[in-house]
């Protein structure tokens, strides 16, 4: 008994700001985590203004059919469990909150932060639809958690909010906590059910606690799923691609906007993230060609290795201490910043052979033949074309200076398939 509690470890997440792809994901990585470690518990500290809908639908399913017990505690005082934040502490198999926080006002918004959009009729319905549909989504949560199902309908439909204290009163959460030392005391001993007959006793006095790691995935995600970053990437992204319009040619702000654009609807959901990492990596990969076929002076080279490592960053699963992706995944920065960087070096050094090639003179065709030396075969003048013979073959000719058959004379131009020739000898007095 003695080995089993020096044993047991609690594992510890923190979600704090938007709920967003990338705290869902992260919630739900360390639900995975703390089930296949055989963690005593999950213990989240939550402080969220809310977040997408959709997010909180993933995270709260994995709450609910995880198979470790969950702890989530709305901390230190002063933080909140605002809008998303309900859902996801009544998902809990144990919700606690530190004194001075509060937890509610969830009903649903659109994206520009309203309750009720402008137009009425049809939009009235929608929305009468959407917040039906999300209170039957609390109440089936607080029901299986048997927590106060009206209060957290009230909630989604009158944007109620209610301190910590009274949330204990009204059996909203289970206990307050000022920190986390103390929430492990008071969970030590408490049966948790997990659903289909499995129930556990929680040994928390005493238990070590470990941090869940991120992803660098879910940190991108988390990033872009700030809806202020994200709108001001895609005004960005706008911007780029009007300047682009309206100067055609300048290349960089379409290039730049292009890529915001691609960005933004990652975060904004309207593409799905491995969708849009894999449309970032081919992107980078069509402006290394750019640079070769196109020439942008690096440019594109540049935009193509931000694609390619920002692609790949979204690509990158579960992280370890060492920051790099584990062993199932395979993927990680000792790949993806090689890669990366050995793209962009071998897309830079062909584009500046390239360029420099095509600042030398020609070496095939007629233009090859300037500053060759042949001998004049027929009499060479201005008003009568002569024959010269140059690298093997007769080539018909003009000089300013007549030039008899025998001597030599020296290209200096080339007029479609007439060659400007002067005498050789002339050439060597004027530069001895």
């Amino acid at each position: 008994m003695i080995a089993a509690a020096l044993s047991a470890f609690v594992l510890y997440a923190e979600f704090t700001g938007s709920v967003n792809p990338g705290t869902a994901a992260h919630l739900i990585d360390a639900i995975h985590s703390a089930q296949a470690q055989g963690a005593e518990a999950l213990v989240v500290r939550l402080d969220t203004p809310g977040g997408l809908l959709s997010a909180t639908r993933d995270a709260v399913q994995a709450e609910l059919s995880a198979k470790v017990p969950i702890v989530f505690w709305v901390g230190p005082p002063g933080a909140r469990a605002g809008s998303a934040g309900v859902f996801l502490t009544l998902a809990a198999h144990v919700a606690a909150m530190a004194p001075s926080s509060n937890i509610g006002a969830a009903h649903p918004v659109d994206l520009f932060g309203s309750e009720k959009p402008a137009d009425k009729g049809e939009s009235d319905t929608m929305a009468k639809k959407m917040e039906n549909d999300t209170a039957a989504f609390v109440r089936g949560i607080a029901e299986r958690r048997s927590r106060n199902i009206d209060w957290a309908e009230k909630a989604v439909r009158d944007s109620e909010s209610i301190t910590a204290s009274k949330a204990v009163e009204l059996h909203v959460v289970d206990l307050l906590a000022e920190d986390l030392p103390e929430l492990l005391r008071k969970l030590d001993g408490r049966h948790v059910d997990l659903g289909g007959g499995d129930k556990r006793i929680l040994h928390t006095s005493g238990a070590e606690l470990r941090q869940a790691t991120w992803s660098v995935k879910d940190r991108v995600l988390h990033l872009l799923g700030d809806p202020e970053v994200t709108f001001l990437i895609g005004a960005l992204g706008v911007i780029g691609i009007l300047l682009e319009m309206f100067h055609p040619g300048t290349i960089v702000p379409g290039v730049v906007g292009g890529i915001c654009i691609l960005i933004a609807a990652i975060g904004l959901q309207m593409l799905p993230v491995h969708v849009g990492a894999l449309a970032l990596v081919l992107l980078g990969a069509g402006f290394f060609a750019a640079e070769l076929y196109i020439g942008g002076h690096g440019g594109f080279i540049a935009a193509g290795a931000v694609c390619v490592v920002i692609g790949s960053l979204l690509l990158i699963g579960h992280v370890d201490s060492k920051f790099y992706a584990d062993s199932d995944f395979g993927l990680g920065w000792r790949f993806v910043a090689p890669i990366g960087l050995a793209m962009a070096a071998i897309a830079g050094s062909l584009a500046f052979r390239i360029s420099k090639s095509a600042g030398k003179p020609l070496r095939t065709g007629a233009y090859s033949l300037v500053g060759k030396v042949g001998e004049v075969r027929e009499l060479v003048s201005l008003e009568e074309g002569g024959l010269v013979l140059v690298a093997g073959e007769l080539w018909k000719a003009a000089s300013a200076k007549p030039i008899s058959p025998g001597e030599r004379a020296i290209v200096i131009a080339v007029r479609g398939l007439t060659l400007e020739v002067a005498p050789e000898s002339a050439l060597t007095k004027a530069n001895p």
